[in-house]
């Protein structure tokens, strides 16, 4: 006779319970060398079938090479701001907050909007610079005391770039990899600017997606755990689990399927490799002066649409021939119109637009397979910290939205021949 076999129905390892915010807290970073942010937050988009050769197998494997068609999905990643940098020292209890160091330079649009996150200094730039650099200070003597065991950044999002219909920027606390000297210098770096996903994640790479799932409100065990249909003649509901346990102990088990909340909850997915990183143009310039006025803000952000040849004024000579000779911005001598190229992720947007986001208009991040959530959902994406390999190359082809052809293999072919330039052509 054949041994009796019911396992039970849903994992004891997941917490179904709502998550206490709508984006992601990240606790785990992973140890690694690479000095820079370890994630980057995104906004979800849609999904799109990308034609590639798979690479993702062993050479020896008789399907190395092979086209095929694959699921994608797409993410929208506008700039981040990194607003401070803090210390943290390890006690028997986990981290504390050593010490921190804000920006001195508020823009109107974070005194609007982050004021009721976190009080907005009203100090003169002057008094708020002299408090940074004593903090500074601060911060290396304990590095070089060893007291340092990690470095985060606190950055903001802009969704005020997007599509979405929301102005109030998430804030996050990031890790910044490397050693805790190098770290911080590569904060302080980049204190008060700017940091596009082309700075953190390179096309090939794995990382972990975390964020909140798509909420689905109180649902019964069949939907919930997937518990089997009793036969439909049973006199009290057959939408129900058999026997909520034994008589003894007198009270219901923890392990027992029971009704309530279904989605929403916080969710990892490990090993997500990122297939294209698609570029948009950007002019980013600063003013960090001691005398700003009332109404000068410190930085300006503007979009391009198009990149043109003036637009290179500010780029080393030799970055300037490299981009123009892989864009094609030479002009002809009969040609009377100066040549433009058109931002790559603008192309990202099928006509009519996505369902439920909008219209792309920052750099886009394309990642196999699918993810966690609804369009415009705040994600995470980390580097892995279960991967055994860290990056693979890939090959892609072409990118479709149903049989609407978004780029093609010119097209993507001069997204990876950018990469490398994509910090010379964001002026700063």
């Amino acid at each position: 006779m054949v041994k009796y076999h019911a396992p039970r129905h849903g994992s004891l390892g997941f917490r179904r319970k709502r998550a206490r915010r709508i984006y992601p807290n990240i606790i785990s970073w992973p140890k690694t060398d690479r000095v820079g942010i370890l994630g980057y937050p995104v906004y979800k988009v849609g999904m799109v079938s990308v034609l590639e050769k798979n690479l993702l197998v062993s050479e020896r494997a008789m399907w190395h090479g092979i086209e095929r068609v694959v699921a994608a999905t797409v993410l929208e990643a506008p700039p981040l701001r990194i607003l401070a940098l803090r210390a943290y020292t390890a006690d028997p209890y986990g981290l504390k907050v050593l010490n921190e160091v804000w920006t001195p330079y508020w823009s109107t649009y974070e005194k609007k909007y982050l004021k009721r996150k976190f009080p907005i200094p009203k100090k003169p730039i002057t008094v708020l610079r002299d408090e940074a650099e004593k903090k500074i200070g601060s911060i290396e003597d304990a590095i070089d005391e060893g007291k340092v065991d990690e470095i985060r950044a606190i950055v903001r999002t802009s969704p005020n770039l997007t599509t979405l219909g929301k102005k109030k920027p998430e804030v996050l606390e990031i890790k910044i990899g490397g050693e805790n000297r190098e770290a911080f210098k590569w904060g302080m770096e980049k204190l008060g600017r700017f940091v596009r996903i082309f700075e953190v994640f390179e096309p090939g790479t794995f990382v972990d997606v975390i964020g909140v799932t798509k909420g689905k409100g109180f649902a019964s065990v069949i939907k919930r755990f997937g518990v089997k249909l009793l036969p439909e003649k049973f006199k009290k509901g057959h939408r129900k689990v058999g026997s909520l346990g034994p008589w003894t102990p007198a009270r219901i088990m923890w392990t027992v399927p029971r009704p309530g909340q279904l989605g929403f909850f916080r969710r990892t997915e490990f090993n997500k490799q990122i297939v294209a990183l698609i570029p948009h143009w950007y002019n980013i310039r600063y003013n960090f002066s001691d005398e700003l006025s009332e109404g000068q803000e410190p930085y300006e952000l503007g979009r391009m649409d198009t990149l043109r040849l003036k637009d290179l004024s500010n780029v080393a000579p030799e970055v300037k021939s490299a981009i123009i000779e892989k864009l094609g911005l030479k002009p002809k001598r009969k040609e009377a119109v100066e040549p433009e190229v058109e931002s790559y992720a603008l192309k990202m947007t099928p006509s009519g637009g996505w369902p439920h986001y909008g219209i792309i208009q920052n750099d886009v991040v394309i990642i196999r397979g699918s993810c966690q959530g609804p369009p415009k959902r705040l994600l995470v994406l980390r580097y892995a910290v279960r991967s055994q390999v860290l990056r693979k190359d890939v090959d892609i082809i072409s990118i479709y939205y149903g049989r609407e052809l978004l780029l093609s293999r010119e097209d993507i072919a001069s997204v990876f021949e950018l990469a490398n330039f994509i910090p010379q052509i964001q002026f700063s």
